[in-house]
């Protein structure tokens, strides 16, 4: 795939092709700290040495799309592998000047990871770059997009909801809001559902060049799922409850907040709980079976802030929704609202409930 940049002239932008033997200008970042970064333990992949050389160029080299050195990543974020123990892990430009690393060193302090509703993203290794007052590098492990494997049972979802509500509330106790809490920040630990890993640049492959049938398993057989929250960068910390930090302007992933304006102030703790709350609703939108969480989606996402809930009062009310789920609940099976094509007949649909046929695979 070729990387397009967009190249400004005096009428309209032009946009330039990167083959892909050719490093996109952002990539070489990441080749002038190799040397470095190996020295700390973490080795990149080919493309990103010094010299390198495209292997499907060479004398006998494979065709192009069956060589992993043709897949560019490395804007923001680069994946890597710890050296000592072969773990894949993915390491990210994090801006100085930003309250990020602050609040991730807060988060990750032991005694705040010793909390179990902490859903922080785990901090592996902290790097500061020589020469770079602008810029550090935050190490975690390779985690997958939360939503890209299909939720199968009504108790998938609830796990996922359980685990964010909790962690927004804990993240409130400590003056903290997330202020991007939306659907491309969740993360999950895929080794328990995807037991042959997957490859950074593509999450529908083991190792990003292969074919062949990717592996999963459903959630419900693999539980408990861990989930976590990634990219804090908009984050900021205010001093005490007392001294609440009002912000106007417009933020984070999720432009729908209603009370967003660059003229009226708004409470980011209240945008929190109306983004979360939004990327549970369009799980309900994107799934039948769902319809029980309506109403704590509701409290969360009501349009005025004032009547909306708080993180804790959020968290309180879903204690209280999970105490009455049964475990025959849990077990229901949803379905997407956009089916496999062609879609289930009545007769896949027995065969699925009750003769473990799976046509998502």
């Amino acid at each position: 795939m070729a990387n397009i940049e967009a190249t400004p002239t005096s009428t309209t932008p032009a946009l330039k092709l990167y083959s892909p033997e050719e490093l996109h200008p952002s990539e070489k970042f990441w080749v002038t700290i190799q040397p470095f970064l190996l020295s700390r333990g973490y080795e990149l992949r080919s493309r990103y040495h010094p010299g390198w050389t495209p292997s499907w160029l060479q004398a006998g080299g494979k065709t192009l799309y069956l060589c992993d050195d043709s897949l560019a990543t490395g804007f923001k974020m680069i994946d890597a592998t710890h050296i000592d123990d072969n773990l894949k892990v993915v390491i990210r430009k994090v801006p100085t000047k930003t309250d990020e690393l602050p609040i991730l060193l807060l988060l990750s302090s032991p005694s705040l990871q010793a909390d179990p509703r902490n859903c922080t993203v785990p901090i592996l290794d902290v790097i500061i770059l020589p020469g770079n007052d602008d810029t550090a590098l935050i190490v975690m492990p390779m985690l997958r997009d939360f939503g890209n494997l299909s939720f199968r049972r009504v108790g998938e979802v609830v796990e996922l909801f359980e685990q964010l509500v909790h962690f927004l509330a804990f993240l409130h106790e400590q003056n903290i809001s997330h202020m991007d809490f939306c659907w491309f920040n969740i993360m999950m630990d895929g080794s328990r559902v995807v037991p042959k890993g997957w490859h950074f640049f593509d999450q529908f492959s083991h190792d990003g060049i292969s074919s062949g049938e990717f592996e999963w398993v459903d959630r419900w057989s693999a539980r408990p799922v861990k989930y976590y929250v990634i990219d804090f960068e908009l984050s900021q910390r205010r001093k005490s409850k007392d001294h609440p930090r009002l912000l106007v302007g417009s933020w984070g992933q999720d432009r729908s907040v209603p009370e967003m304006s660059f003229i009226t102030p708004s409470d980011p703790f209240k945008v929190d709980v109306y983004q979360l709350g939004n990327v549970i609703r369009k799980l309900m939108m994107n799934y039948m079976g769902l319809d029980i969480l309506k109403a704590l989606v509701d409290a969360m996402t009501n349009p005025d802030p004032r009547k909306r809930l708080t993180a804790e009062e959020s968290s309180e009310q879903f204690s209280i929704f999970r105490k009455k789920c049964s475990k025959r609940v849990m077990k229901r099976r949803i379905w997407r609202n956009e089916p496999p094509l062609p879609p289930l007949t009545s007769v896949e649909r027995f065969l699925v409930k009750y003769l473990m046929y799976n046509p998502l695979n």
